[in-house]
């Protein structure tokens, strides 16, 4: 059978390329947690402009409070000399910087750090608030005039006493506000973390499947969007399931149907070669075993389309399974190959050094055949087939190995594909046969391997089925 090589369609860099993708946990962490510190942070400048505004009143009233109180012990040292610093005992028992002013601009009595100059022009009346600066200082003053004798009381505090307050204010919330924000941050990842756990198991469950296997995804989330998904995809893969298997039947029934009237074709053209010997009739001869060895390709093309159709429906956990005496199946795979192998003078010898293994004997025959039929047929002429089998950590490795010419390393990924074949082999087939192999490594949850084959050359394909103690 000729080997023909599919041509395959490249999707264009529009249709190839595909959204950057982003994570969905990260995002709403990131989101929550952001909005959560952006309202924070609103909430302390709230806070901070209230806690400012409520500083500013508590120390106005505590200004105009000292100022009543100085003005009442200024009533008895009046008549001091002016600048002349009060006895200890008139002095004002609070922290407080205090000017007592004549209408002249006098200071008549100070604190100790308050400015020599009036805080205010005495010129102004009105008792007040006064923003002003002072010996290089902003400060906040409060005025309050003595009519009778004609003096004021100004009491004055520094600005920045008011601003470092605000700032341990916010010193004093910055680490709590940040330990806050820390560990909303680890609530919200714990909680979206576990709010998206279902999803996370519907995606472990898709992943693990099989792509022959269809059944629906097993969700018992509570949730309706996770609920919702879950439905949507359990739809698609039932419309799937009921498509691929409509297309199952119709193989299977259409090789079926056609396995008769081949078989019909192929004893008349037997019967007309006994009838018109190559002697009579070489000419008719030759027209005859062209049509018979076309007939023999129809006919295995046939034979492997109901295999794939009995093997498609089949999952690893359906399969019947059963022990498998491995050198009996060696065996048996390469008798059936024996007049292939005859006509190619092609020698298949057999290395058995794992006695059992537990699977489907006849798929696991029908992917031996397979292989063997492949390395004989493609090997040279006069070749040499090894079929062995060996443990292989938890696989029994089933090997078959030629020194043919072998397979460029381009198509290796390519021979599994249904009717794929390298270009440039002159040998008649139809480009299923590896396709069955693979369908019975995925069935016994196995793996098909392509290497080098013996010495170096050739082509070297290895099952690896896995052990089950079970069987």
């Amino acid at each position: 059978m000729r080997w023909r090589k599919k041509t395959s369609r490249t999707p264009s860099n529009a249709a190839s390329k595909s959204p950057r993708g982003y994570s969905l946990r990260r995002r709403l962490i990131g989101t929550t947690l952001g909005s959560s510190i952006l309202v924070g942070l609103v909430s302390t400048l709230i806070v901070l402009t209230i806690a400012r505004k409520e500083v500013n009143d508590a120390y106005d009233d505590w200004l105009e409070e000292g100022a009543r109180l100085v003005l009442a012990l200024g009533e008895g040292s009046i008549g001091r000399v002016a600048g002349e610093r009060s006895p200890a005992d008139t002095q004002p028992a609070l922290r407080l910087d205090y000017q007592l002013v004549s209408r002249t601009g006098e200071v008549l009595l100070r604190g100790e750090d308050a400015p020599k100059r009036p805080f205010v022009d005495p010129e102004r009346r009105g008792d007040r608030y006064y923003d002003v600066r002072a010996d290089g200082e902003d400060w906040r003053v409060y005025v309050r005039h003595h009519d009778t004798l004609g003096f004021s009381a100004q009491v004055g505090q520094e600005m920045d006493e008011r601003t470092d307050l605000i700032w341990d204010m916010l010193e004093s919330l910055a680490w709590p506000l940040v330990g806050l924000w820390v560990l909303l941050g680890l609530i919200n990842w714990f909680l979206i973390w576990r709010l998206l756990k279902p999803l996370a198991r519907m995606t472990r469950g898709i992943e693990g499947k099989s792509p022959k296997d269809l059944s629906p995804v097993a969700e018992e989330s509570r949730a309706y969007e996770v609920q919702s998904i879950t439905a949507a995809l359990n739809r698609l893969l039932g419309r799937l399931d009921h498509a691929l298997e409509a297309e199952r039947r119709f193989t299977a029934d259409a090789a079926h149907e056609l396995r008769t009237p081949l078989a019909a074709l192929a004893s008349r053209i037997q019967v007309l070669q006994r009838s018109h010997p190559a002697e009579q009739a070489p000419a008719l001869a030759a027209q005859l075993q062209r049509l018979r060895a076309d007939m023999m390709r129809t006919t295995s093309l046939v034979e492997n389309l109901l295999q794939l159709a009995r093997l498609d429906p089949q999952s690893a956990d359906a399969m019947s399974r059963e022990r498998v005496d491995v050198p009996s199946l060696l065996q048996d795979a390469a008798d059936a190959c024996a007049p292939t192998a005859a006509a190619q003078s092609t020698t298949i010898t057999i290395d058995a050094r794992e006695t059992a293994l537990a699977g489907n004997r006849d798929a696991l025959f029908t992917a031996l055949r397979n292989l063997i039929h492949n390395a004989v047929s493609y090997g040279r002429q006069g070749g040499q087939v090894r079929v062995a089998a060996e443990r292989a950590g938890q696989y029994v490795a089933l090997s078959v190995k030629d020194d043919g010419p072998g397979v460029a390393p381009a198509d290796l990924e390519r021979l599994t594909q249904r009717f794929y074949r390298v270009l440039g082999t002159n040998v008649p087939g139809n480009g299923l046969g590896l396709s069955i192999v693979a369908r019975v490594a995925d069935m016994h949850r196995g793996q098909l391997q392509f290497g080098p084959g013996l010495d170096g050359r050739g082509l070297g394909v290895t099952l690896l089925v896995p052990i089950d103690t079970k069987a």
